[in-house]
């Protein structure tokens, strides 16, 4: 008795399973993914140690290359800034960085890598600013190069 039942149950899930596993319809869509970010830097005023200022309020912005600033004395700083226009809606999370990636070891010795992490929000405008520091003990070197990035996404593992 026990194995005619057993028997007639195994074959209601079989039947219960293939139903179940019947797929009716579907959807595929179809997506580019998008960059967000349109980024543009600019260095805050032209003296040699300047550090204060609003990064909302520089006027001389410009898009990826290389500028020459001449020369920074051991102790002076500069304000590197950068806006972030996100064309998405939602907030991404980026860092702005900047470090000395040319011009030997006076170079790195001379340039403390920093960087600032922050949100840009969705459909708006945003703006970051780093101080460039020559360390007030830096030895005199030829052709430093900083390399500012802006990296987006969480950087949290």
């Amino acid at each position: 008795m026990n194995k005619k039942l057993l028997f007639s149950m195994l074959g209601l899930f079989a039947v219960g399973l293939v139903s179940a596993g019947y797929l009716v319809n579907s959807l595929v869509i179809t997506t580019d993914v998008m960059e967000p970010f349109n980024v543009q830097y600019a260095i805050m005023g032209d003296a040699g140690n300047y550090v204060s200022g609003d990064c909302k309020d520089a006027t001389n912005w410009q898009d990826a290359g290389s500028i020459d600033v001449g020369g920074l004395y051991a102790g002076e700083s500069r304000k590197i800034c950068t806006k972030i226009v996100n064309a998405g809606e939602g907030e991404i999370d980026y860092t702005f960085f900047a470090e000395a990636t040319a011009g030997g070891n006076d170079c790195a010795d001379a340039f403390t890598a920093v960087s600032v992490e922050a949100v840009a929000d969705g459909e708006k405008t945003s703006y970051s600013g780093i101080l460039a520091n020559v360390d007030d003990g830096a030895a005199p070197a030829d052709n430093c190069q900083l390399t500012l990035s802006v990296t987006r996404g969480s950087n949290s593992d």
